[in-house]
């Protein structure tokens, strides 16, 4: 999860030179376990080792971001029994800065899955602070540790809230803002983004080759409320799109809500936006207009 936490706009517009710290819970390795073996296993938050499964320490990963930014990642190397006895031995002593050690990456980050059970070595640039993995040469890792990689491509890879807006895929032709606060996840067929009194659900259709934008829109939009509080209908280049809003009582609350559509030849997208505080209608605009269709 996120350790810093910077401020953003209503308006989720992106914000760069943000440094986020993201942890690992666990080697991937202990990931499939059933709770009671976990258990079993001896460690604590820097260090793990389970029979038949190995001994890992904790490690940091710092990657940069286009723009500006990063992201420390810190996951786990994995160590023979040797290396994570001394280690453990010297952890909290002066001899800790002349750690050095060897493994292999016991996690696959997306996105870049191939690290798993990459060479690595490990060592100590700071007594405060963990080991600095150090790649070895001509790997993924020594890419990953000296490139500078697309911002929204690795951020939206992160499926918890984040402090900042990151344009998140939601299909293979369409792509939307998730704004900042807000933890992603699939239900079935629909995208869902959700939060403290915000939710948005994503759902993309194919339409047949003789259905225009806007008959495809008027036909999603039919079982609508004849009186909506607004309408907007604007042209982004090919994307037709239009956005009704309203509000709604649910469990005796008001309930606000903006049903937005993006269409083009055969392809639509749905975006519906749900918000406890009325004044977050600027914000469910800027989501729906946030579609985009990606190039083909």
């Amino acid at each position: 999860m996120p350790d810093h936490l910077p401020g953003c706009s209503c308006c989720g517009a992106p914000l760069n030179g943000v440094d986020l710290d993201i942890r690992s819970a666990l080697p991937d390795a202990m990931l499939t376990l059933t709770p009671e073996q976990r258990e079993s296993a001896w460690g604590n938050s820097d260090f793990q080792r389970l029979a038949g499964i190995g001994g890992f320490l904790r490690c940091l990963m710092p990657v940069r971001l286009a723009g500006g930014g990063s992201v420390t990642y810190s996951v786990w190397l994995k160590l023979d029994d040797d290396q994570l006895r001394h280690a453990h031995t010297v952890w909290t002593k002066p001899e800790y800065v002349d750690l050095s050690l060897r493994g292999e990456l016991a996690n696959a980050i997306k996105p870049w899955p191939d690290l798993l059970g990459e060479p690595a070595r490990a060592e100590v640039r700071d007594a405060r602070s963990l080991p600095y993995l150090v790649a070895e040469e001509d790997t993924l890792l020594s890419r990953l540790l000296t490139e500078e990689w697309d911002r929204d491509d690795v951020l939206s890879r992160i499926w918890h809230p984040l402090p900042l807006a990151v344009r998140q895929q939601v299909t293979a032709d369409w792509s939307i803002e998730r704004t900042a606060g807000l933890q992603p996840r699939r239900a079935e067929d629909i995208m869902v983004f959700a939060g403290p009194g915000r939710t948005v659900h994503i759902e993309a259709f194919n339409l047949p080759t003789t259905t225009t934008a806007d008959e495809a829109i008027t036909e999603m939009s039919q079982d609508l409320p004849t009186r909506c509080d607004g309408t907007l209908t604007e042209q982004n280049g090919p994307l037709t799109q239009r956005a009704f809003w309203l509000t709604t009582t649910t469990n005796g609350s008001p309930q606000h809500e903006l049903y937005g559509y993006a269409a083009a030849p055969e392809r639509i997208l749905a975006i519906t936006c749900m918000y406890d505080d009325p004044t977050d209608l600027p914000w469910a605009q800027n989501v729906w207009r946030s579609a985009q269709l990606n190039p083909s």
